[in-house]
């Protein structure tokens, strides 16, 4: 029998009276929220700036499925500001197969107002709801954006209309019991020249350029994954204006739409839809997907992937996607003579490798360890130990050793290093050990770890081991 939808949007309450979820019937598929968000997802999504986000959140795509989107912001990011102050929440439609949200916010400031209005309905030939987004906008007061100072030049002014993320995705840095499964390897998307572009999910691969303009009814879609792969559809004047960012540390991704000054003084209305993209379509994209183009960091298009106890000899070709059940990310050279050394090590033929000259220091660094990185939650007595065991040739300066510490993601140097035994000279393989103990700064969300040499000579790295511990 064919699903009909009735559809409502409804408040919950439990202690107190709160949340409120768009029903297919009995079926909850989505959550309007506009609560505080905490750390570290404040600082990682949005950037310290936006405490009470207004967004879709949990949506799901078809009956009785399991979410797919994990959010859909429904402001404006003006450059400056942004339209995140509430007013008014009203729908229309309640009860019927079409369901009206219409969100209004401002900017605090009075520069802007935005009307978001999210139509709903249920499609039977694609087996999906249909989120239509129509995305209103009135600047009560261009000059912010069109002036001398800040914005001369420029022949178009770019905002972002939303930054949507995903379920799934990222998957999991490092394996832990009980985490979610990972599911998709690839974004795909229907551009303007014709052609179909994709990025391999990595974390590294992000530089890619990505499209700046969809055909008519371009799709912007995850794959792959059977039965379940969300896509972003653009049709017409929005498709010929929107340009898409992609974020390494959560695959997220940034609409953003261009204008001329001169349209900054009427009425702005992009419009786009969340639905299903169908297995078939799916497949058809990635089999007609132009190559990707060369992805490197540091001139390295192979790095090693961090793993909590490593030889260093699993690695990610930069434009491939990650495989296994974990999306981790690798470890990342920075300064002079850093080397993946593929015929040298401790207990096998790889380590990392530091050999260089120069004073000064090169570290071979990973900063994607903890709360805030698709790993296990953190609580007060949260510690780790890492040990490595290192060999040094003729090290000097201040010598060779490993360091941890707390992290901010976009904050990046407000902790201390602490630092393990150092080696200076010649050293055979030394066991050096560090420890960080709990409870983590309120703030912080990750562990940096680093390999470090600060001075000249040649260093290995090899065999570390990541222990989370509890402090008794």
């Amino acid at each position: 029998m064919p699903h009909r939808s009735s559809f409502s949007l409804r408040t919950l309450g439990g202690v107190c009276a709160g949340e409120r979820w768009i029903y297919d019937g009995d079926e909850p598929i989505a959550q309007l929220t506009d609560a505080i968000v905490e750390q570290p997802e404040q600082n990682l999504r949005y950037f310290d700036a936006i405490l009470k986000p207004v967004e879709l959140r949990k949506l799901k795509l078809k009956p009785g499925g399991r979410p797919l989107v994990a959010g859909v912001q429904l402001y404006w990011k003006l450059g400056p500001v942004a339209t995140t102050q509430l007013q008014s929440v009203t729908v229309d439609g309640q009860g019927g197969e079409r369901l009206v949200v219409t969100v209004i916010t401002t900017t605090p400031e009075g520069v802007a107002t935005s009307r978001r209005e999210v139509v709903i309905t249920y499609d039977g030939a694609l087996g999906s709801y249909i989120y239509d987004i129509r995305a209103h906008l009135d600047i009560h007061s261009p000059e912010v954006f069109d002036n001398p100072r800040d914005f001369g030049g420029d022949d178009y002014i770019s905002f972002e209309y939303s930054d949507p993320w995903f379920c799934d995705i990222p998957g999991p840095v490092a394996p832990f019991d009980g985490m979610w499964q990972k599911r998709y390897t690839h974004l795909l998307a229907e551009p303007a020249d014709g052609t179909i572009w994709q990025m391999p999910l990595n974390h590294m691969a992000t530089g890619i350029p990505a499209p700046r303009a969809f055909a008519d009814g371009g799709l912007f879609a995850v794959g792959y994954d059977p039965g379940n792969n969300p896509a972003f559809e653009f049709n017409g004047d929005t498709a010929a204006r929107t340009a898409i960012g992609v974020c390494n540390w959560g695959y997220d991704i940034h609409l953003n739409a261009r204008y001329t000054r001169d349209e900054l003084h009427a009425p702005i209305c992009p419009e786009f839809r969340i639905r299903l993209c169908p297995d078939e379509k799916v497949q058809e994209l990635m089999r007609n997907a132009s190559p990707i183009p060369k992805v490197a960091f540091a001139g390295f298009t192979e790095l090693p992937l961090y793993e909590r106890k490593t030889s260093f000899a699993t690695g990610l070709k930069l434009d491939q996607p990650t495989t296994g059940d974990t999306d981790p990310w690798p470890w990342l050279p920075y300064g002079e003579g850093a080397e993946w050394c593929r015929t040298e090590g401790r207990s096998d033929d790889n380590s990392l490798k530091i050999s260089k000259e120069t004073p000064g220091p090169t570290e071979w660094a990973l900063d994607r360890e903890g709360d805030g990185a698709w790993l296990e939650r953190w609580d007060l007595n949260t510690s780790y130990r890492i040990s490595c065991y290192i060999k040094t040739e003729n090290v000097a300066g201040r010598g060779s050793f490993l360091a941890v510490r707390w992290g901010i993601y976009n904050y990046p140097d407000r902790y201390p290093y602490i630092c393990s035994q150092k080696l200076i000279g010649t050293h055979d393989w030394t066991l050096v050990q560090a420890e960080i103990h709990g409870p983590p700064p309120p703030e912080s969300s990750t562990l940096y770890i680093m390999l470090r040499q600060d001075g000249s000579g040649t260093t290995f790295f090899d065999d570390l081991e990541v222990e989370r511990i509890t402090d008794p």
